[in-house]
């Protein structure tokens, strides 16, 4: 028979089961979020020994080919494995730069730069393509003001 004391003790242990499991969670999010998150580090391409390093290398591969569809589906992949790689971004700017889609291409280079810490030739090279993206959708001033961004970045 089952005393008052034995469903305290299960329901203590169920709260320090539920306990643990809830800082075992906020301790990888606060894992997640170092060393990158505001600190101004940029944070490195993946080295092709990695899932999103090998994917990026595929996507280079079919932008030269011309295949912005496989480059465009192989890089959605790279970015489930890293949402906070600013390289996989701009590559994706890149491809929708080549299938003539600039509104996203200027969005993409964008989301780049925001994640791109103080990476400066990254943050240059995703101007310059703004500005391409402008001047191909006929905002000249936009393209102007883009390309002068671009070459302020030491």
């Amino acid at each position: 028979m089952k005393t008052e004391k034995d469903f305290y003790l299960k329901d203590f242990l169920r709260f320090c089961g539920v306990s643990f499991l809830f800082l075992l969670f906020l301790n990888g999010c606060a894992a997640l979020q170092t060393p990158y998150r505001d600190s101004g580090i940029s944070r490195p391409a993946p080295p092709k020994e990695t899932a999103a390093g090998s994917l990026l290398a595929d996507a280079n591969r079919a932008i030269e080919a011309g295949q912005f569809n496989k480059a465009e589906v192989t890089l959605e992949r790279a970015l489930r494995v890293e949402p906070r790689n600013p390289v996989l971004w701009h590559e994706m700017a890149r491809v929708k730069y080549g299938k003539k889609q600039y509104g996203q291409a200027i969005q993409f280079c964008l989301k780049a730069n925001s994640l791109a810490g103080r990476n400066n030739s990254l943050i240059r090279q995703n101007w310059y393509l703004i500005a391409n993206a402008y001047d191909a959708m006929g905002e000249k001033g936009q393209a102007a003001a883009a390309k002068r961004k671009a070459e302020a970045i030491h």
